[in-house]
């Protein structure tokens, strides 16, 4: 028979809501954003945040039998407390039992610059350029996102179908922001990701390495999905929720790119379009599909 799983060695039993040692963790929902620390929550995304090389967690907080099953290293804090202390402490019923707060990695407040700008600790210690020397790869640039959820959803859909960079604007939202993490349950500590400001001057930079752009719109002119083969080297862009990709960006592209739908329907959520988008150019084109370039 297998033993039940034991809690950290190094774990603190806490029972005092006003223990200095929950301050980090102390009203979530009322109080300004920590610029320098973010929050994860479920076991299955802190287990995933734990697992990362590329992040520093500094506090696990949750109840006994979640504490058990996570690999909580000694570097690491890790708070016991019941589910009334949990809710006492947050300011909200914390229905997944654990959370966990760790420290924002520089890499996620650099500009993207193929030259100089190393990877950084979220996606690793190779370089940019290294990222993308090979053959094929693809890029998924996520412009003016505004909702948290629909960006962890294509986080975990960049994933999901092997994504090698996304490229995210600086002006959208945040990759780290706690309901991001839950809708990509915690997929986007391994995606390798990168912001950036200018997002026309790094099209431009993806191009000069002999990227084709293709613009998800839901024009006339745009080509459908079934009828296209991809190129080996692609940046696949995809906009805001409510007003798609601004035309200064759409012109930057070689081609429009399209979901054939029933006509009653104006269009997919931006989540759900991008999945079928990424999942139709990993699969193998179908006859008579044209290579567009």
């Amino acid at each position: 028979m297998t033993a039940p799983p034991q809690l950290p060695a190094h774990a603190l039993t806490l029972t005092d809501p006003t223990d200095p040692r929950l301050d980090g963790f102390r009203g979530l929902l009322t109080r300004r954003p920590d610029p320098h620390h973010f929050f994860a929550e479920s076991e299955v995304a802190v287990a995933r945040l734990l697992a990362s090389p590329h992040f520093h967690t500094d506090a696990v907080l949750g109840t006994a039998p979640h504490l058990a099953r996570l690999a909580i290293p000694p570097t690491c804090a890790a708070l016991l407390a019941d589910r009334p202390l949990l809710k006492s402490v947050l300011g909200f019923d914390l229905h997944r039992g654990v959370i966990a707060r760790a420290r924002r990695p520089a890499a996620l407040a650099d500009d993207l610059s193929l030259a100089t700008c190393p990877i950084g600790p979220v996606l690793g210690a190779s370089s940019l350029p290294a990222l993308l020397a090979g053959p094929a790869w693809t890029v998924l640039l996520v412009q003016g996102l505004a909702d948290p959820q629909n960006l962890g959803s294509i986080l975990r859909s960049a994933r999901a179908f092997a994504v090698d960079l996304v490229l995210l604007d600086r002006r959208g939202a945040d990759p780290l922001e706690r309901r991001a993490i839950r809708a990509a349950m915690g997929h986007g500590f391994a995606q390798p990701l990168a912001l950036a400001g200018d997002l026309p001057a790094a099209l431009a930079d993806l191009k000069s390495l002999g990227a084709a752009v293709w613009a998800a719109t839901a024009a006339p002119r745009a080509r459908p999905l079934h009828a296209v083969a991809r190129p080996a080297r692609l940046v696949l862009m995809v906009g805001n929720e409510g007003d798609g990709l601004p035309p200064a960006l759409i012109a930057l592209a070689d081609h429009e790119l399209t979901i054939p739908i029933a006509p009653e329907v104006d269009s997919l959520g931006v989540a759900a379009a991008t999945a079928v988008l990424l999942h139709g150019l990993k699969a193998s084109p179908g006859p008579g599909a044209d290579c567009l370039s």
